[in-house]
């Protein structure tokens, strides 16, 4: 029945006959709390900060401007989830699975993404500086205007990412040498 809901909110949004007056569903913060299952879930806006959300299941979920920093997302599935403005900042995602997902504009200073997977995420003015991606996955990802300044990517797979659109000051490439190209 949540699906159908879903679905429905999704279209009727989507073809501009309306707005939303809330910002997350309580039942849903609830149900990703109690449960740490909650694919397809409204949790725009949810504080979640400092939660253990180890190895969770929010596939799909519209997390847009949540506060998540601090979390604990080890292994977490987030598959295609919407974490436009989020903040995961100093947040744990170590192998965690953030294939496609949006996370244009978040904040991710600080976060641990070691063996994260994010092919085909789209990272777009995305703030890193200082993250950990060592052996990260970025097949396909979209890194325009991303900021790694201070970031490790030692072993980190780029295959197909143009880094040349990322900003990159006392970052640790892939190979282990240091990137200063765009310190002021």
């Amino acid at each position: 029945m949540r699906y159908l809901i879903t679905i429905g909110l999704g279209l009727l949004l989507g073809l501009g006959w309306g707005q939303p007056s809330w910002a997350y569903i309580p039942d849903d913060v609830d149900l990703l709390l109690d449960t740490n299952e909650c694919p397809v879930c409204i949790l725009l806006d949810a504080d979640l900060s400092g939660a253990d959300l180890t190895g969770a299941d929010i596939k799909i979920a519209e997390l847009s401007n949540a506060d998540l920093s601090r979390a604990d997302l080890t292994k977490a599935d987030l598959f295609a989830a919407n974490l436009m403005g989020t903040n995961l900042a100093e947040a744990t995602l170590t192998g965690a699975n953030l294939g496609q997902v949006n996370l244009t504009q978040a904040n991710l200073k600080q976060a641990q993404l070691t063996g994260a997977f994010l092919g085909q995420a789209n990272l777009t003015e995305a703030n890193l500086q200082g993250a950990n991606l060592e052996n990260a996955d970025w097949a396909g990802a979209l890194l325009r205007q991303t900021d790694l300044t201070e970031a490790n990517l030692t072993g980190t797979e780029l295959r197909g990412v143009n880094i040349q659109q990322a900003i990159l000051c006392h970052t640790t490439m892939p190979n282990g040498d240091n990137s200063n190209r765009d310190c002021p």
